[in-house]
């Protein structure tokens, strides 16, 4: 496992070297970064790497992919040559004729002209109808005309109920009042006059200005300079650095931290150990960010008070805010629990091979390293209880993110 400083604050931890490489090659990780040497218990530069120095000495010496030329030009460009089309080929490895896809085309379009020619002889909707002139016989010698009667259609407005289709005259009215020269008995001053339609109230009309700020509805702006502002970017940069440390603590998978596939000595206790470490640095880099936090509102709060005049009420609802740093003891709680930890999965490292897990019980080879491992095995049970009990595991910090991952695992008993 590599645990790498990508950037100041920005931390990854790499389960194998494949994983490495691969970030190297992608450029996550590029000579401005660091790693973690566990021998020393410092930060390198990745450069010191050897990883590092193969993959750049490696992509130095691969010499650029050179195109293929299959054609000059009077410009000395590539002009490739075209490769003439194969021909086509059936299943069976017959050549198919050329005039097959125009008789396709063709056919597909007569289909097409037929189904339109269907569409438009069917039946008409009720709303697309509309009255045809049909010439009627009115008298011997003077054709008419008349119109046939449209289907009567109501048509509701959203604005109103009423309807607006007009009523229709009788058809021997529309045919005498269309055909009937002047002055003839038969005019249309001797026909009854039609029935009125019903006319719409004319809708209202919007503004669109008034209309967008009818849609659009404002949010109250927060003053930059109050102390409401300032406990809200005091609540949202500790929820920022809280959200980064539990994105940590599950990169590094401390989960079921007692199990005994951790614990076991093929492997299982250094990446147990490993995670351990990635977890306790990114704690620590938490509890900075925390006290970097509280010192910056508090100066900002000091200036802010005098420059703007906050009243003595502003500055008391400040001074009994929700206080979002870790509690003492639990921060003294989860340090001292991570040190036991670490403390007895070094035991176990150290006694690798001497030592065997059955179900709940840890037999040792060497009686030492067992008295050694129960007494911190013990210890880790007090500081775990003192956690528990100090309300570490409902806290949103490290201590209830470290009890978590312990669970309802525990250590196995010696014998």
């Amino acid at each position: 496992m590599y645990l790498v400083e990508l950037s100041p604050g920005k931390e990854e931890l790499y389960r194998s070297s494949d994983e490495l490489a691969l970030a190297i090659r992608n450029g996550d990780v590029d000579a401005r970064s660091r790693i973690y040497h566990r021998a020393t218990a410092k930060w390198i530069s990745i450069t010191l790497h050897p990883q590092y120095k193969a993959i750049i000495t490696m992509a130095k010496e691969e010499p650029p992919p050179r195109p293929a030329r299959k054609g000059w030009t009077f410009l000395g460009g590539i002009n490739p040559v075209p490769e003439p089309a194969p021909e086509p080929v059936d299943s069976n490895g017959h050549l198919l004729h050329h005039w097959r896809r125009p008789l396709a085309l063709g056919i597909s379009g007569v289909l097409l002209m037929l189904g339109v020619q269907l569409a438009f002889s069917g039946p008409r909707p009720p709303w697309a109808g509309r009255g045809r002139m049909v010439a009627t016989k009115v008298s011997h010698s003077t054709p008419a005309v008349t119109r046939e009667p449209v289907v009567h259609q109501e048509m509701v407005s959203l604005a109103s109920t009423t309807t607006v289709w007009p009523a229709e005259a009788p058809r021997s009215e529309v045919a005498l009042s269309d055909v009937a020269p002047p002055g003839d008995p038969r005019s249309i001053d001797s026909v009854p006059a039609a029935r009125v339609a019903r006319v719409l109230p004319r809708a209202p009309r919007l503004r669109s200005k008034s209309l967008s700020a009818a849609l659009v509805t404002e949010t109250p702006k927060v003053d930059g300079k109050t102390v409401e502002a300032m406990l809200g970017r005091y609540a949202g940069a500790h929820d920022a650095a809280r959200e980064r440390l539990e994105n940590g603590m599950r990169v590094a998978r401390l989960g079921r931290l007692f199990a005994a596939s951790r614990l076991n000595p093929n492997g299982g206790v250094t990446d147990t150990r490993m995670s351990l470490a990635g977890a306790a640095n990114f704690i620590r880099v938490y509890r900075q960010q925390q006290a970097g936090i509280e010192a910056a509102y508090q100066d900002s709060v000091t200036i802010f008070a005098k420059r703007f005049g906050w009243s003595p009420s502003q500055v008391k609802e400040w001074d009994s805010r929700e206080i979002r740093a870790e509690d003492p003891a639990l921060t003294a709680l989860s340090g001292a629990l991570l040190a036991g930890i670490d403390s007895v999965l070094g035991v176990l490292d150290a006694q690798a091979g001497a030592y065997k897990i059955r179900g709940t019980a840890i037999a040792f080879e060497d009686p030492a390293a067992a008295q050694r491992y129960g007494a911190l095995r013990r210890l880790i049970k007090e500081q775990v209880d003192s956690a528990v009990g100090a309300g570490g595991a409902t806290s949103a910090g490290p201590t209830g993110l470290l009890l978590r991952a312990i669970g309802t695992t525990s250590l196995p008993r010696e014998t």
